[in-house]
């Protein structure tokens, strides 16, 4: 069975030759080829050759084009540095005031920034594995992205004080990330991953999140629907159980649970849809492989009935991973 089939069919709930398995490998795949991370994040064919040759090590279900969290905000005229062998940080907001967001400019996805780089990396992984596995596209979710606009503690403090101007800086970022989405869907992907850890419970609250965040995941799902009709995957790490059962108003098709929510409780709530999940990331640094192997085959067995399930780390597997420990939990799926 193809990864492509696998995937699209444990979305559907329909049977598969085995449990589908999602890495979250992204910048890792730079650090096993012995590419410098800085490299990795700005040349889409450098990137593209590593997720290919992470994929073809380990034998998981997907690639993603995708560099860092702070790609569309430089874009958009946040301003990085970077640090020795580690993701970008932002050193400047754009903004100083929320007020401010009218004179922000949409960034061209062909054109602006870094994000040509995450284009020409889809493209390739479409062209050499899209047949077979499932090629994900990432892109900020709008409260993640407003955060790296203006910063997240002024962020949260105009929720309350200027909530009119953040709901129109919402609508912006969202306007980011469809236009960003629907590029990544035309060059190839599969796959429209929204990654948005600001909206969880350790930041807002379920009233927050109901009134400002779920209008706009929602109607960013519905145009990427209109437009090829990939898989919407929402990923909120953090704790989501207050939001759980608020999901599905999304859209979304596949919905990510991370490692502090368990696995019961998420297909409690979730019962119709599928997820995936949801092994503690800094396992795969301090763990010993029977650690993994432990974590996976306990979500495989809670599963094994309910189908929809997707076996993956509950968010990105961290730089220092051990490569036996990700071997580990893709073994468990094919043993």
């Amino acid at each position: 069975m193809k990864s492509i089939d696998r995937i699209t069919s444990a979305i559907r709930f329909e049977k598969t030759d085995r449990v589908p398995v999602f890495s979250h490998i992204f910048g890792y795949a730079s650090r096993i080829n012995h590419v410098p991370l800085k490299d990795y994040l700005n040349s889409g064919e450098l990137l593209a050759v590593c997720q290919l040759e992470a994929r073809k090590r380990f034998g998981y279900d997907g690639v993603t084009a995708f560099a860092d969290n702070s790609l569309e905000a430089e874009a958009i005229g946040s301003k990085i540095s970077y640090r020795d062998d580690a993701y970008p940080h932002i050193d400047e907001y754009c903004l100083t005031n929320i007020h401010d967001w009218k004179y922000l400019s949409i960034p061209d996805p062909e054109k602006d920034g870094r994000m040509p780089v995450i284009i020409k990396a889809c493209r390739i992984l479409k062209d050499e594995v899209g047949k077979e596995t499932a090629v994900v596209g990432t892109v900020q979710g709008p409260m993640t992205l407003a955060g790296q606009l203006l910063g997240l503690e002024k962020l949260i403090y105009c929720i309350v004080d200027h909530p009119k101007e953040f709901w129109n800086l919402l609508n912006f970022t969202t306007r980011v990330m469809i236009i960003f989405g629907k590029a990544l869907i035309n060059a190839g992907a599969q796959v429209i991953h929204v990654f948005d850890p600001s909206s969880s419970c350790s930041v807002i609250n379920r009233a927050v999140f109901s009134k400002y965040i779920l209008p706009h995941l929602k109607q960013a799902f519905k145009e990427y629907k209109d437009c090829g009709d990939p898989i919407c995957w929402l990923n909120i790490t953090g704790q989501t159980e207050p939001i759980l059962d608020l999901f599905p108003e999304t859209g979304a098709d596949l919905l990510n649970i991370d490692y502090l929510v368990p696995i019961s409780t998420a297909m409690q709530k979730l019962p119709h849809h599928c997820i995936n999940g949801n092994i503690k990331p800094f396992n795969f640094i301090s763990g010993e492989e029977k650690v993994i192997q432990k974590e996976a085959k306990d979500l495989l067995e809670e599963t094994q009935f309910r189908g929809g399930f997707i076996l993956s780390p509950g968010c990105e597997i961290p730089l220092e991973s051990k490569g036996c420990n990700i071997e580990a939990m893709v073994k468990a799926v094919k043993s």
